[in-house]
């Protein structure tokens, strides 16, 4: 019985060392993996953070960056309902780049008489429309932009043949087309007017 006794500690740290071996191979060392995009989440909190105590700081520098942001997303969407828009036109459009064909078989001075059209009927948004596509062939004809019927607003404003002020006037252009456009600021004949000053293509073509 004595025996029994004795031999039972010895069994038991015989087991626990044999437990112990199995337990340390690498099959059972459970680590937990960090998720491949757990950096986005650090990144937004931090950013949260930050703008907490920025607003606490400097409340008017918050409110002046996060009206900036909004200004940002409004024209995100601007664009985004632009391409929709004349992705919808495309594919309505007959096969085989006709409609960039018939845009520049009319002529800037078609797009010109067409937006004159527009705007005695007071539709002066969509004069401002016809009138940039009028301004864009007139600019092609000179070399300093490449017409396309696929391309935005937007895209000709990135074109080599711009720079300088050029560059940053047709810029304001474009962003004034695709408010009175697409985001609906009110647009009166004063507006257009204004605006028709502005598509004129002596002032972009000096940059060529």
């Amino acid at each position: 019985m004595l025996q029994a006794v004795e031999l039972a500690p010895a069994v038991s740290d015989s087991l626990r060392a044999v437990l112990d071996t199995v337990f340390q191979a690498q099959a059972y060392q459970w680590v937990e993996r960090p998720h491949p995009l757990a950096f986005l989440g650090r990144w937004w909190r931090a950013l949260l953070q930050w703008l907490g105590e920025l607003e606490r700081s400097q409340p008017g520098l918050f409110w002046a960056l996060f009206w900036l942001m909004i200004a940002v997303l409004v024209l995100i969407f601007v664009h985004a309902a632009w391409v929709m828009l004349r992705t919808i036109r495309s594919a309505a459009a007959p096969a085989g780049g006709a409609a960039g064909a018939a845009a520049e078989a009319r002529g800037a001075a078609w797009y010109r008489r067409e937006a004159e059209r527009l705007a005695l009927a007071g539709r002066f948004p969509e004069a401002m429309q016809a009138d940039f596509v009028a301004l864009v062939l007139e600019l092609d004809a000179r070399r300093v932009v490449r017409f396309h019927p696929s391309k935005t607003p937007n895209e000709y404003t990135y074109e080599a043949g711009l720079a300088g002020e050029a560059r940053d006037g047709f810029r304001g252009l474009v962003r004034s087309l695709y408010g009175y456009a697409f985001a609906r600021w009110p647009c009166g004949a004063e507006d257009y007017a204004a605006w028709r000053q502005a598509a004129v293509a002596e002032r972009y073509a000096a940059a060529h």
